[in-house]
């Protein structure tokens, strides 16, 4: 099986239906079988499915990850500096040259989805600093 690097494809409706799944929902399926939502359950149910998912979530980024690492969460502009921290503006050019490798790959495989998401993420990072 081919495994997939890079941008994972966004789903509207797959991210819909994970934020709509109900807390009544999750309560049920735990009261009904003890081990559900467990760490670790699933490599027992299903090892090589969960080998699989492990290294497909290693291997890939979604948009919002893009989103979340290009504009930061408050909690970390409050927080102090300790003396081994890096800073954060380094790490952001770190990400920008890492993302901008795997759009080039992608223009060479995909060109014009890759011109799509490359102005997407431009958009983000403009309004991003705007703010």
């Amino acid at each position: 099986m081919k495994m997939k690097v890079g941008l994972r494809t966004p789903s509207l409706k797959r991210s819909i239906k994970a934020r709509t799944t109900g807390k009544l929902k999750r309560q049920v399926k735990s009261a009904v079988n003890p081990l559900y939502g467990k760490k670790g359950m699933g490599f027992i149910k299903n090892p090589e499915k969960s080998v699989k998912n492990a290294i497909y979530h290693r291997t890939t980024f979604g948009v919002g990850d893009l989103v979340k690492t290009s504009t930061g969460s408050h909690k970390k502009k409050t927080q102090t500096k300790s003396a081994g921290s890096t800073d954060s503006s380094s790490k952001n050019i770190a990400i920008s040259i890492g993302v901008g490798i795997l759009i080039i790959a992608a223009v060479i495989a995909y060109w014009k989805a890759a011109l799509i998401i490359a102005a997407v993420i431009a958009l983000i990072a403009f309004f991003a600093k705007k703010k």
